[in-house]
């Protein structure tokens, strides 16, 4: 990094950067590329595949293993010992291809996050990538940006920015333009902006000194670098759940090494016995399955246009009772246009084909030619290629600004030349609290002019004369009055009204207020209604959610009458009792806003602090809230809810904060993204339950034969081998499961909600009893006729393999049966069970298994009495869980 930046003079960077005013050209931007390179910080070292393997040995599991192994080779069972090393090296490539399968989604998706720059390219404004910019691009920064790169100040208007991440003070830092000392600090360099700070406050002219590993902050990268991915409360609860099932599990395998021992069996080989079975029963599969059930979550949650910016709001997802929305581009399409300007002397409407008015065929003093003016000049919206034609047109900013600029474009009024004629001296941006924007213009005649934009009734209270026929009246005179009956009609149909409103100083007058101050004694020029189409899934999102559990409130600056119409188009209750606006949720207290919350539908007219306290007072009742915002000011909202949404049009510090950042500005995308996190939270559940209840019926069996001093059940290598068929490939499986029927005709489950709830805790007891059990009586109905011990462990072992496979499809579906139409409509579990059963099949009848695995050829009647005593578990089991669970007979079918 150059550190003297900050003491040269303007003219003295423009030479350094050999750069103008008006941008570099695209060839300058070409060959400054390749001399300086993309505009990215020097990225952190990967994670390493092989350290990736390596850390799957790092686990108590392996231990055990280890510990099972050596006692084998000591007492001399050598197939034993190498088969415990092949089912080690097994598991540890299972996990390790889950958790890589994770973290390459994880990678994935953080490489999607990007940082827009507003970029002076050939005198022409344009979007780009920040990765792009160059030194000597000039570059323009608002309210919410994260500034793209080191920076000198050209011209700043009240411009705070939030340096903590390069000073750790949380404070603002006033910037001002002009040199500071070659030797200041960096933290006092005022007229300097550096990579990665968030702007507060203000806007600002910039021109870039240094990209990437040049910048100060890439001279201490260390401080930027993503920090490791805490886990989840939900990751958390599943890491203590297993210790206390392992520490169970461990319990009873003592049991039974001590009950072994007693009834006379070797202790050695109880011992070796007892250690593969705490191997077997202990879900050792289910935190990278957690992981990768997360993982594939945000991935699918992003083919519905969602970005997941933070793991935990997957699991918060599903527990969502309350959606607070804005309407525009989320209900509506966010294609704002011009459809009435409404003035003292005409109203004008759009057929969205033709200009709205033609400047050619006015003087230029009209009423709705000074209202189109002031849309297109009091306006942060650009046109990034006005010279071809008009479909081709990339038009930046927010929608209402879009609209303004595009129909005064269309009606002669090139904002370009309007700011020649008229320069600029100041401006402020709009301001939700405020309620306007204004911008301070010099005139030809040596005068000035305020434009000012609003919200009616803010810009009617600080206006004293109504601009008709090129004169000014009194603000109360009959005309005005017939508008505002008109301005009520529009509003009550849905429409977005503006007021235009300006004031004229004499070029004698000196200015010496700030703007903000300026905006009185204004005269009111006329109306401009805008119309933004309502989405077509608008209605069905609305009715899904309702079905769902979940309350939808629309929070809007918009009138309140823009937002009942809106309201009532969608479904959200709009009657007058739901209605609140913020003037009257100003006058509440937090007490009275707590107790209101509960049957308020719709807030309108409402600031971004509004919406802090309306996040707070529904929390406070005891919502899961997901909040959708997109401006700088609504962060402290979404960051405060449980699921912070921000639309992809929103300022770079609202998404910082955001949980989600919608790719696709469109409430359906928040629908999909909560029927997303549900069936994350059920797979997990599957997932477990599956892990669970077979591993359970081992400990059955083994506890019944000790207690009724029987031999061994399973040996060592049949119990491993078990857990590779039931651990191994369907574990992996269920982590792709997408059942969406019915997923959304449930109603929100509570955050506190365990893993294990009462009707799973039931059905998971049956499942105990019932394969336990039945493998426990075969194993003592055959070893008592037959007396062929290898024979009897054959049949037991094939018939609790068996279970275990056919098993897996029980548990696809808490809510539906089984035995249904798309029982094997996941096409990845029904290939895993069926690589499962060919193994299972193999080991009677193969000569190196049949030795690995102490077995015996089978019988076509054992073969039959293995099938019928798994079907009649499967059904009891089928029987239990319809029990246990609420099933839906609606529930005819499921997506994957």
């Amino acid at each position: 990094m150059n550190h003297t930046w900050h003491a040269f003079t303007l003219e003295k960077i423009f030479n350094e950067l050999e750069t103008r005013e008006k941008g570099l050209s695209d060839t300058e931007v070409k060959n400054k590329l390749k001399q300086y390179g993309q505009n990215i910080l020097p990225k952190e070292r990967s994670y390493s595949k092989f350290l990736l393997f390596l850390s799957q040995f790092n686990n108590p599991l392996v231990l055990i293993f280890f510990v099972a192994g050596v006692v084998s080779l000591y007492l001399g069972h050598y197939s034993d010992a190498i088969f415990i090393i092949v089912v080690l090296f097994i598991n540890t490539i299972v996990g390790f291809y889950q958790e890589n399968k994770a973290n390459d989604s994880l990678q994935t998706l953080r490489s999607m996050v990007k940082i827009p720059a507003q970029v002076l390219r050939g005198d022409n404004l344009k979007e780009i990538d920040s990765t792009e910019l160059v030194p000597g691009d000039i570059v323009f920064l608002h309210a919410g940006n994260k500034v793209p790169a080191d920076a000198r100040l050209i011209e700043a208007k009240g411009l705070k920015v939030d340096e903590s991440n390069l000073t750790g003070e949380w404070v603002a830092i006033a910037k001002l333009t002009g040199e500071v000392p070659e030797n200041t600090q960096l933290s006092d360099r005022f007229n300097m902006v550096f990579m990665g700070s968030i702007v507060e406050e203000g806007t600002a002219k910039v021109i870039v000194v240094e990209t990437g590993s040049r910048t100060a902050v890439g001279d201490i990268v260390s401080l930027l670098r993503e920090t490791k991915e805490r886990k989840t409360p939900l990751q958390e609860k599943m890491s203590a759940l297993s210790r206390t099932v392992g520490i169970f599990i461990l319990g009873l395998v003592g049991i039974i090494i001590i009950g072994g021992y007693i009834n006379g069996q070797s202790f050695a080989d109880i011992f070796v016995v007892s250690l593969a079975l705490a191997v077997s029963v202990t879900p050792a599969g289910l935190l990278p399955a957690v992981t990768v059930i997360l993982a594939l979550g945000m991935r699918r949650i992003l083919k519905h246009k969602g970005l997941v910016r933070k793991l935990i709001a997957n699991e918060t997802l599903g527990s969502v009772t309350v959606i607070c929305t804005d309407k525009t581009g989320t209900l509506t399409e966010g294609k704002m246009q011009v459809s009435h300007i409404l003035t003292g002397t005409q109203e004008l409407l759009s057929n969205n084909k033709d200009p709205i008015v033609d400047i050619k065929s006015t003087n230029g003093l009209e009423a709705h030619i000074i209202a189109l003016k002031a849309g297109v000049l009091v306006n942060d919206a650009f046109i990034e290629n006005p010279n071809d034609e008009f479909h081709d047109w990339v038009v930046r900013g927010n929608p209402t600004g879009r609209a303004l600029l595009v129909a005064g474009a269309h009606a002669g009024l090139s904002k370009k030349k309007l700011e020649e004629e008229y320069p600029v001296i100041d401006n402020l941006s709009f301001n939700s609290d405020l309620k306007y924007s204004a911008s301070l213009h010099a005139k030809p005649d040596g005068g000035k002019i305020l434009y000012v934009l609003g919200a009616p009734e803010v810009l009617a209270e600080k206006s004293i004369n109504f601009y008709v026929s090129g004169k000014k009246d009194k603000l109360d005179s009959d005309v005005h009055t017939k508008l505002l009956q008109k301005l009520d009609s529009l509003t009550q149909n849905g429409l977005r009204v503006v007021g235009c409103s300006f004031r004229e100083f004499s070029k004698d007058e000196e200015i010496k207020d700030s703007i903000d101050s300026l905006v009185q004694n204004l005269t009111l020029v006329g109306y401009i209604a805008l119309k933004d189409p309502l989405r077509v899934d608008a209605k069905s999102s609305i009715a899904l959610t309702k079905r769902a559990g979940i309350r939808t409130i629309l929070i809007t600056g918009d009138h309140k009458l823009t937002a009942r119409s809106i309201a009532l188009e969608v479904g959200i209750p709009a009657t007058s009792d739901k209605i609140l606006e913020g003037k009257d949720l100003e006058a509440l207290s937090d007490k009275q806003l707590e107790e209101k919350v509960g049957t308020i539908s719709i807030y309108a007219r409402v600031s971004p602090s509004h919406k802090l306290r309306i996040v707070n007072a529904l929390q406070n009742q005891g919502e899961v809230v997901a909040m959708l915002g997109d401006g700088v000011n609504d962060a402290p909202a979404l960051k405060v809810a449980d699921v912070g949404v921000v639309v992809g049009s929103g300022t770079d510090v609202a998404k910082e904060v955001a949980d989600i950042v919608l790719l696709e500005d469109s409430f359906s995308t928040v629908i999909k993204a909560v029927e997303q996190g549900r069936i994350i939270f059920q797979n997990i559940r599957k997932v477990f339950v599956y892990l669970i209840a077979d591993d359970f019926s081992e400990l059955f069996i083994f506890l019944a034969a000790m207690i009724f001093g029987l031999p061994l059940p399973l040996l060592t290598a049949q119990i491993l081998w078990i857990n590779l068929v039931e651990d191994g490939l369907p574990d992996i499986a269920l982590t792709t499961e997408q059942e969406t029927v019915g997923v959304m005709d449930e109603k929100p489950r509570s955050p506190d909600e365990p893993i294990l709830n009462k009707p799973m805790k039931k059905w998971l007891a049956s499942i105990f009893f019932i394969s336990g059990l039945a493998a426990f009586l075969l194993f003592f109905v055959f070893w008592k006729i037959t007396g062929d011990l290898d024979k009897t462990r054959t049949i037991v072992f094939t018939l609790m393999c068996f279970d275990s496979l056919v098993f897996a499809f029980s548990v696809r579906s808490f809510k539906r049966p089984m035995f249904r139409k798309d029982i094997f409509s996941n096409k990845i579990l029904v290939g895993a069970v069926l690589i499962g059963f060919i193994l299972i099949i193999a080991s009677p009848y193969l000569r190196p298994l049949q030795i690995l695995l102490s077995t015996q050829p089978l019988l076509l009647m054992d073969w039959v009495t293995i099938v019928a005593i798994s079907i009649v578990e499967i059904v009891l089991i089928e029987w239990f869980k319809k029990k246990s669970f609420a099933f839906n007979p609606s529930f005819s079918k499921v997506q994957n």
